[in-house]
């Protein structure tokens, strides 16, 4: 067999059940990835070497445990695991030992997932930056955030699945800056106890992983779920206008062919949604005020605020300026936006648009902004297209349509109303297009720190 951390996590699956392949010998193939490349992606904030081991060794030597026996997943540093820091890559919780599992960890471990360790994660999720990881297409550049490290290590094959946070994209956004597949399930659908809190009403864990298949199953061992099959016919699709989403035409191209594609399967229209960029003040105000509070409530801020990043601690000052007026003026501001969307939505089952405006930008282009701290052009270019599915209670995903000019992946997001049909159109889409399967070179990767 060649390198196994090549494959994706759903043929290594299909590799250990027909014992092709043994969880030890998975576990040591992602294990020289980590050992190699770390150096260069700081993926990782923190490993579990012995403890992977140690679970590898136990399940070669049973039967199959579950859909993700012997997989090595990565969970992002706000995601409690036993015995492990949970520091949401923050100094203020440094030291911060979780005491149990998280119930998605549960189900991970339930479902036979060998924890690799916890990937950084922009501090307290606030962010689409995820300094210091690299993005391993580039590694000048940002792989997105706040689950970049999740999505980085995934790229760049030093696990086949991770685990993410989504608030306003912060799962799909790293997976399309990354070139690979990450869910963002419906809110109250998923467990969220035992993870750190960015905006308590609109937080959901997702899975990430190379391909469509390995994130269906990921989802189905993680909740049960029934078996998904690919399905576009009899889906009623539609786009947005695509001046609408303000994303840069090479972005544009790609998502339009991708569209193309699937509309080989499925009749495709036009629907009229309000301007993307009509969310950002309301969705601003409700998202700051919801993290100020988590973090006044925590007790961490502002009597820590020295040992925030500038950035993070640049935001939460910026929210202490909103009253309690302008938070109930915002929600109901988001009231009236969720339902023209519905509205709009009506007769559609399938929402087809770009995942971001842009593709991964170099991080020397962001540094130049750092005296802006909070930098709210960049993370409204990253999350402005994302953020509605949060507040609607709707699924997405992100899956690889391509890559602009200078090789940098592009994604495609697919909405709709529940995993299953958004989990089944991105298999559909990944039966007819190869952009999944792409992988980055990594052998000369070199990077200054």
């Amino acid at each position: 067999m060649s390198d196994p951390a090549e494959l994706s996590l759903a043929v290594a699956a299909f590799a250990l059940a027909r014992k092709e392949l043994s969880a030890t010998e998975l576990l040591d193939a992602c294990l020289k990835r980590v050992e190699q490349l770390e150096p260069a992606i700081r993926a990782f904030v923190s490993l579990d070497l012995e403890g992977a081991r140690a679970r590898a060794q136990e399940l070669r030597s049973h039967d199959l445990q579950g859909p993700l026996h012997g997989m090595p997943v990565g969970i992002k540093d706000l995601i409690d695991v036993a015995g492990l820091p949970t520091t949401a890559s923050s100094r203020v919780l440094a030291g911060n030992v979780a005491a149990a599992d998280a119930p998605v960890v549960t189900d991970l471990r339930r479902a036979g997932a060998v924890v690799v360790g916890k990937t950084n994660t922009q501090e307290f999720a606030y962010g689409v930056v995820s300094a210091p990881t690299r993005n391993p297409w580039d590694v000048e550049r940002i792989p997105g955030g706040s689950s970049g490290g999740s999505a980085a290590a995934v790229a760049a094959g030093m696990c086949p699945g991770a685990l993410g946070s989504d608030t306003a994209g912060s799962v799909r956004i790293p997976s399309s800056l990354c070139g690979i597949t990450g869910l963002t399930p419906r809110q109250r659908v998923v467990p969220m106890e035992g993870i750190v809190p960015l905006a308590w009403s609109l937080d959901v864990w997702g899975p990430m992983a190379s391909d469509a298949a390995s994130v269906e199953l990921m989802w189905r061992g993680l909740t049960g779920a029934a078996p998904v099959s690919p399905r576009l016919e009899g889906l009623r699709m539609a786009t947005p206008s695509w001046d609408s989403t303000r994303a840069d035409p090479e972005v544009l191209e790609l998502v339009e062919q991708a569209a193309d594609v699937l509309s080989r399967r499925s009749p495709r229209s036009e629907v009229a949604l309000p301007a993307f960029t009509d969310w950002d003040r309301a969705h601003g105000i409700f998202l700051a005020s919801e993290a100020l509070t988590a973090h006044r409530q925590a007790g961490w801020y502002p009597d820590r605020s020295d040992e925030y990043t500038e950035e993070t601690r640049s935001a939460l000052s910026h929210a202490e300026r909103f009253t309690a007026v302008d938070f109930v003026a915002a929600r109901r501001e988001l009231e009236r936006l969720c339902a023209r969307w519905e509205v709009a939505l009506e007769h559609t089952d399938l929402l087809v648009l770009p995942t971001t405006e842009m593709a991964a930008p170099r991080i020397d282009e962001l540094d130049a902004l750092k005296g802006k701290g909070f930098r709210p052009e960049v993370a409204g270019r990253m999350t402005r297209l994302c953020r509605p599915t949060n507040f609607l209670g709707l699924a997405a995903v992100s899956v690889p349509c391509g890559f602009t000019p200078t090789g940098m992946p592009v994604g495609l997001q697919l909405i709709a109303r529940d995993e299953a049909t958004v989990l089944g159109a991105a298999l559909a889409y990944q039966e007819l297009s190869d952009w999944h399967t792409r992988r980055p070179t990594l052998g000369r990767l070199q990077v200054d720190f």
